[in-house]
C-alpha cells in the first residue's frame, strides 16, 4: 500500500463506484459495513471479485466494520449474540478482502449506572475476548474507536479488559470535538502508543457532522504536532464526504499531517 495517500470511506453496498471514485480523487479505500444485511449476504465469490479490485489498485484493505445497531456487551442477549455474528463476519470479510485492520465501535455509553456499567464491562470482556482471538486467527488487527467516550480513560479501560496487545485504538477526532472536549494531548498521552488509525473529521463540538478538517473547532495544529517524527504514522482516513476530501487533504498536508510519515509544512 502506498502510504503517502489519505484513505477515504467507501460503503461496501456501493463498492464499485466508491472505489473508482477515491480513485479519481487520489485516495485510498477504507471499506466501510455500514449495512449489516448486506454483509450477512456476501458470498466467496463477490469477496474475491473485490479483492482482485483492491489488489488491482495496489490499495490493501482498511476496514470499518458492522456498527450500526450492534452491541457485543449488550445486557440483551440476543443483541450481543447478533452483534458478535456480526463482527465475526465483518472479521471473516475484512481477511478475505486482504485487510489487516478492522475498526470497530465499542458502543460504551458513559450514562450507565455503577450497576449497569459494571454488569456491561464483564459482557465485554467476555464477549470481546473472543472476537478478539478470531480476529488474531484471521490476521486481522482490530483497531476500538471512540464514540461517545467522554475520556480516553474510559477508552483504555476497555483495551485492558482485553488480553494484552490483542486490540490497538482508531482514534476519531470529530468524536472528541463533539463528546468528549478534551484536548488531543490529553488522548494521545494515554492511548497514542495504541493508536493504528486516525479518523479525520471535524464539527462545531455541538453535533458529529463529519466536516471536513479544518472546518470547526478540533485542534488539528495540535495533533500534526504531535505525529510529528512518528516512527510508525496511523493509517489516516477522512471520514468526509469525497466530494470534500480533497480540501480536507489539502488542510491537513498544509500542517505537515502525510501519513505514513509526518513532516511540518514549509
Amino acid at each position: 500500500m502506498n502510504g503517502t495517500r489519505f484513505h477515504v470511506s467507501v460503503m461496501l453496498d456501493r463498492f464499485d463506484g466508491g472505489l473508482a471514485a477515491a480513485r479519481r480523487e487520489g485516495f485510498l479505500p477504507e471499506i466501510r459495513m455500514a449495512d449489516v444485511e448486506h454483509l450477512r449476504l456476501l458470498d466467496a465469490a463477490s469477496l474475491s471479485r473485490m479483492r482482485a479490485l483492491l489488489d488491482e489498485g495496489g490499495a490493501g484493505a482498511l476496514v470499518h466494520g458492522p456498527y450500526l445497531g450492534l452491541d457485543v456487551a449488550s445486557l440483551n442477549g440476543h443483541i450481543a449474540g447478533y452483534s458478535a455474528e456480526c463482527l465475526e463476519r465483518g472479521l471473516a470479510a475484512t481477511a478475505a478482502l486482504g485487510g489487516s485492520v478492522m475498526v470497530v465501535h465499542t458502543n460504551y455509553s458513559p450514562f450507565f449506572s455503577r450497576a449497569g456499567l459494571r454488569d456491561w464491562m464483564r459482557n465485554w470482556s467476555e464477549r470481546m475476548t473472543a472476537v478478539a482471538g478470531s480476529a488474531r486467527t484471521l490476521g486481522v488487527r482490530v483497531a476500538l474507536e471512540n464514540v461517545w467516550e467522554r475520556t480516553p480513560e474510559e477508552l483504555e479501560r476497555l483495551v485492558d479488559a482485553l488480553p494484552r496487545g490483542s486490540v490497538s485504538v482508531c482514534l476519531d477526532t470529530g468524536h472528541v470535538a463533539a463528546f468528549s472536549r478534551l484536548p488531543v494531548s490529553r488522548w494521545w498521552d494515554r492511548l497514542g502508543d495504541r493508536v493504528a488509525a486516525l479518523h479525520l473529521h471535524d464539527n462545531d463540538g455541538l453535533s458529529d457532522d463529519h466536516l471536513p478538517p479544518g472546518s470547526g473547532i478540533f485542534d488539528f495544529p495540535a495533533l500534526a504536532a504531535i505525529l510529528e517524527g512518528a516512527a510508525e504514522p496511523p493509517l489516516m482516513t477522512l471520514e468526509v464526504d469525497i466530494a470534500r476530501a480533497a480540501a480536507g487533504r489539502d488542510y491537513l498536508e498544509s500542517l505537515g499531517m502525510i501519513p505514513g510519515g509526518v513532516r511540518r509544512a514549509g
